[in-house]
């Protein structure tokens, strides 16, 4: 007799562990686990293929209580690190959004866990993204008034590396056509 239960077991299976992979902190345990645990295997290895007690022997030795040390630690960081991705990622959206205020009330909560550096520079950033989108509406509003040489000058003044440079370039166009 078959056991007609064994793909449903095999496809639940399958379900659970990308549902597994789909959340954060399997993710970043993941990560650290191969990150770390090609290294140790390594080092495992030249340690059973060298003669006991030789110079390589201690030195892969000691070569893989660091990598298990370094290991422990960034075990003991993991949570922090894994708040810090999902503030992260989540003020990313609302900057893709266009909810600055939102973003910036998000990237707030970094300081809580230590991170004022990243939580400055990502502060930073949104606000270069919106003063970057009202050069682009001011542009637009000098456009819509016949101003096109006042436009292009606004548009010049709006930095490459933010979502609205994009605009700025295709505005850029339209007043040269």
């Amino acid at each position: 007799m078959e056991n007609t239960k064994a793909p449903f077991i095999r496809l639940g299976i399958v379900v659970i562990a990308i549902g597994l992979l789909l959340y954060l902190p399997t993710r970043e345990f993941l990560k650290m686990t191969f990150m770390l645990g090609i290294p140790f295997v390594l080092f495992l290895v030249l340690m059973k293929r060298n003669k006991k007690y030789s110079v390589l022997w201690f030195l892969s030795i000691v070569l893989l209580l660091m990598v298990t040390g370094l290991y422990l630690y960034s075990l003991t960081t993991l949570p922090e690190r894994i708040e810090t991705r999902r503030i992260v990622m989540k003020g990313e959206g609302l900057l893709a959004d266009g909810k600055y205020d939102e973003a910036i009330a998000n990237y707030r909560q970094l300081e809580k866990i230590g991170e004022t550096d990243k939580m400055n520079e990502k502060i930073a950033r949104v606000e270069a993204e919106r003063k970057a989108e009202e050069m682009v509406e001011e542009a637009k509003q000098l456009m819509a008034a016949g101003k096109d040489k006042a436009a292009r000058e606004v548009l010049q003044q709006v930095p490459a590396d933010t979502r609205a440079a994009q605009q700025a370039v295709k505005l850029m166009r339209e007043i040269d056509h």
